[in-house]
């Protein structure tokens, strides 16, 4: 019985020190593939204005990565993160990047996409940008430092750019919500695109406002940009935490 007992044990530690060990080999794999992509950004040293000879309407920092993947519509930044990733975009679609990476081979750390229901030409009022809360800190797992609201202080500014354009956000609210079943009432922050008026602006914003985690003393006008950062949060069944920002100037490339 002692024997049967070591045996079944033995088992269950090989079987658990496998996963480890493929759970962190496929992260370390991840994380290799990112930095590749991060090599294919173009040091420039022309004006953000600049493009690429080829296609003058993508920045020259980000043609490399468009002509490797048209899928890649932007780059989104924090500093003081390690929030610093290539943005997909594959309209209509929400699952090519959801466990794929930039190269589309599966990953399940995925990449940040925007939602396929936005639009880039035009572009959309509110862009909503997905990432995964990953537990070894990867991809938006470090947007739960903004439940704290010292770290907010901190980290107030959020560079997105899209392929012809720099940008810098502020950032406006930080949101604990649902994610809704299809049929389930209630509001829903990533269900929003753009803004017909002034009036339908306010009333998502104020629904915003009252989830909210504290203020921040920003407010949002119609016309403004808006990008919303949208990650996985445990403290509730199918939660999510959401941050909310506008654009306030055009930026230079990092």
């Amino acid at each position: 019985m002692q024997i049967f007992i070591f045996i079944v044990a033995l088992i269950c530690f090989l079987g658990s020190g496998g996963y480890l060990a493929k759970y962190y080999w496929e992260r370390h794999i991840s994380a290799k593939n990112m930095d590749e992509v991060k090599s294919l950004l173009v040091e420039e040293t022309k004006s953000a204005e600049t493009g690429d000879d080829t296609n003058p309407e993508i920045l020259l920092r980000y043609s490399r990565l468009h002509e490797e993947n048209p899928d890649f519509a932007g780059w989104i930044q924090i500093p003081g993160t390690s929030i610093d990733y290539p943005v997909m975009y594959v309209a209509g679609d929400n699952d090519t990047y959801l466990h794929s990476n930039f190269n589309k081979e599966w990953d399940a750390s995925g990449v940040p996409f925007i939602d396929g229901n936005c639009s880039l030409d035009p572009i959309s009022d509110n862009l909503i940008i997905y990432g995964h809360h990953m537990n070894d800190g990867s991809m938006f797992q470090q947007l739960m430092n903004y439940k704290d609201k010292d770290f907010y202080e901190s980290h107030k500014t959020i560079y997105f750019d899209t392929l012809n354009e720099t940008g810098t956000y502020t950032v406006v609210a930080v949101i604990l919500a649902r994610a809704l079943g299809e049929y389930e009432q209630g509001f829903r922050y990533y269900g929003q695109y753009t803004f017909g008026d002034e009036d339908d602006l306010n009333e998502y914003m104020s629904n915003i406002y009252q989830m909210a985690l504290y203020d921040t003393g920003e407010t949002v006008s119609f016309g403004d940009k808006l990008i919303t950062l949208s990650t996985c949060e445990y403290s509730q069944e199918d939660g999510r935490l959401a941050v909310i920002a506008k654009k306030t100037s055009l930026s230079l490339p990092k």
